[in-house]
């Protein structure tokens, strides 16, 4: 069962659910061809589909629309917030599902991608830490963060040829709002892949490495790409949360029995 904002308080009551799904988006820059709200399309409605594939009920929380966004900071239409501020804001969101007994949260934290791990996140990197600290704050939570490109993992290759050298604005987020909203899309963008090896993309200012907006080959996408990586992300997040709150459930039990 999926409860959401549309629900009254009473439903949400009555529901009882096990469960809230957090997303957590960005408003930046994306190119001449994406707008930059890019992400937060994406993950309205991945994150909605996941929630309704999870066992049990399921909160499903807004899309909160703004991260850290530091590498794009000063561009055009680009807002964000400073590190401190996300992770206060986020530990007050969860704190308030704790208030109302649901003790099992899953924070969608941007996309991710094939090249980054299930321990370092690729947007707001903050989350992490807050995740952890919400974790030993409140014993009776089991809060996990996610990216869902990233534990998709070597099936995306399949699907995005440049799956490896795909950071931001190319062929995976071109793909998935050609198939969710291709009235967005603005043009083909500009195909450009740094000269720089990989390992300095995240030290180097972003308007030096790509001054288009764009790390990576959107000329690659197709809404048949967009359509394929949605149904692998989901079904990969799925699995995901579902094997990680039962992992935790398993720790506890041995903790405290």
């Amino acid at each position: 069962m999926l409860l959401d904002y549309q629900n009254t308080s009473f439903e949400v009551k009555a529901a009882r659910p096990e469960i809230a799904v957090l997303p957590i988006g960005a408003t930046q820059q994306c190119g001449d061809h994406l707008p930059v709200g890019s992400m937060n399309i994406i993950l309205d409605e991945l994150s909605r589909r996941v929630a309704q594939k999870l066992s049990g009920t399921v909160y499903l929380l807004p899309t909160m629309p703004l991260g850290t966004s530091g590498l794009h900071m000063g561009k055009p239409g680009t807002v964000a917030l400073e590190w401190s501020t996300l992770m206060d804001v986020v530990y007050d969101l969860v704190e308030s599902l704790v208030a109302q007994r649901i003790h099992q949260v899953a924070v969608i934290n941007g996309l991710g991608g094939v090249t980054e791990t299930t321990v370092r996140p690729r947007e707001n990197y903050i989350i992490k830490t807050t995740v952890r600290q919400l974790n030993y704050d409140f014993p009776q939570l089991d809060a996990i963060w996610v990216q869902p490109f990233t534990v998709a993992g070597q099936q995306l290759e399949q699907i995005i040829e440049s799956a490896r050298v795909d950071l931001h604005a190319g062929e995976l987020a071109t793909s998935l709002l050609l198939y969710l909203a291709p009235e967005t899309v603005k043009g083909k963008g500009v195909d450009h892949v740094p000269a720089a090896a990989q390992e300095y993309w995240d030290y180097v200012p972003f308007d030096q490495l790509c001054p288009d907006g764009v790390c990576g080959r959107p000329g690659l996408a197709s809404a048949e790409k967009g359509e394929q990586a949605m149904q692998l992300a989901v079904r990969e997040t799925v699995t995901y949360i579902e094997e990680s709150f039962a992992h935790l459930a398993t720790m506890k039990r041995r903790l405290y029995y």
